[in-house]
């Protein structure tokens, strides 16, 4: 008796099997295959990408703080540098000790406001290192769905056939008979049926 094996999928088709039956259940056995390490690269996966998540949260919440701190600097450096102004028309004197240092502390807030775009543009950049991490992450773990479906296809992977032989062990006897079939001999030696 001849059975059909899948060396990939290490299973063997049933006695009386066709292949094509046999070759719909390797299509079963490998779509559950599929799914089975779908759902393990899933879960090792699962956690790096809620660690990502959670970083570009902050990030996220880094942006706006910084922009609202750089907001509210710009904000009070026009109040100061236009403080200044007033003061210095207003004033008996156009240059006095007052008069310079409002003037000193508007430009202290001038460098202040441009040191607060840098820290906008290094929290902008962060986020943008993560959402590249996030992408990165994301094509890793597809690649690695796309290798599990790349691998191969039950219904082009060639066969083996094995040949099953009866054992002695597997023969069940279910009744035995006796045959008498008598022959007479001549004087010459040969043979002739004593029947009939």
């Amino acid at each position: 008796m001849q059975v059909s094996k899948s060396p990939s999928f290490k299973l063997t088709s049933n006695p009386g099997e066709t292949e094509g039956e046999f070759r719909a259940r390797l299509q079963l056995a490998a779509r559950e295959r599929r799914d089975e390490l779908t759902d393990k690269i899933r879960a090792k996966y699962a956690t790096k990408t809620a660690a990502l998540q959670q970083q570009f949260l902050r990030a996220e919440h880094a942006v706006e703080r910084e922009q609202e701190q750089a907001k509210n600097r710009k904000m009070q450096t026009a109040i100061s540098f236009g403080a200044t102004l007033l003061g210095a028309f207003t004033g008996r004197r156009l240059v006095s000790s007052g008069t310079l240092g409002r003037a000193t502390t508007a430009m202290r807030d001038v460098g202040r406001t441009i040191d607060e775009q840098g820290d906008i543009k290094r929290a902008e950049e962060s986020l943008a290192a993560l959402k590249q991490k996030q992408a990165d992450l994301d094509a890793e773990f597809q690649a690695e769905v796309d290798a599990i479906g790349a691998q191969t296809d039950p219904m082009t992977e060639t066969l083996d056939q094995i040949t099953i032989r009866p054992r002695k062990s597997d023969i069940t006897v279910d009744s035995l008979g006796l045959v008498w079939m008598p022959y007479w001999r001549d004087a010459s030696g040969s043979l002739s049926p004593a029947w009939g």
